[in-house]
């Protein structure tokens, strides 16, 4: 996850320029886009810099945060992710995260019913059918 709420702000927002396949992001357009962001979201007027935001396009496209994100640049100067589906918010989980999930599962399924752990068991249940579709 990001370190503090202003990066995820900024991803958030990153993600969804880069999803609006109506108009052209240049670094310029993300800078300010995520400087409005942050001052809407959370006062912030000093706004954010230009390497800043160079570096939260490389931390969504590396595999640090899971987002592995297609980022490309186009035509020189211009940014879009490769794949017009793609989002930072509808990363699929990996195999790993799928068998952790189970165990989660496995253990609280071993815990004595009580009112609230009956509501969590079958919200865990719908959890694993819907993990079990994705595998």
């Amino acid at each position: 996850m990001p370190t503090n709420k202003n990066a995820l702000i900024r991803y958030k927002t990153i993600d969804k320029c880069l999803r609006n396949r109506y108009r052209t992001w240049t670094i310029e357009d993300l800078v300010d886009t995520c400087s409005d962001a942050l001052y809407e979201m959370e006062g912030i007027a000093k706004g954010v810099s230009k390497r800043t935001v160079q570096g939260d396009l490389q931390m969504m496209r590396s595999d640090k945060l899971g987002y592995n994100a297609p980022i490309e640049v186009y035509d020189g100067k211009y940014y879009r992710y490769a794949d017009a589906d793609y989002s930072i918010n509808g990363n699929p989980l990996t195999a790993d995260d799928c068998e952790l999930v189970e165990k989660a599962v496995s253990l609280i399924n071993e815990v004595p019913d009580g009112d609230a752990l009956a509501e969590l068991k079958s919200v865990l249940s719908k959890l694993k059918g819907k993990l079990l579709c994705l595998l």
